[in-house]
């Protein structure tokens, strides 16, 4: 997948996820609260999340119509 996102096995399969990158050299950030981008890859939404908070799956994944697990 382009631009270092990818699919995230036991997540949605549109579901995308990869390092902020205005976070990742910061020297003064724990590794847990580094910022992640988070979108569904299908609808378009975006999300970002520090790492400790990052979701088990898509926030939207039980109203989705295109939700498909995975595996």
């Amino acid at each position: 997948m382009s631009e270092g996102y990818a699919p995230v096995k036991g997540k949605c399969t549109w579901w995308r996820e990869r390092p902020l990158e205005d976070d990742l050299f910061q020297r003064r950030i724990n590794e847990d609260e580094r910022r992640w981008a988070c979108s569904c890859f299908v609808e378009g939404d975006y999300w970002t999340f520090p790492l400790k908070e990052l979701p088990s799956d898509c926030p939207r994944n039980r109203h989705c119509r295109y939700y498909i697990r995975h595996l």
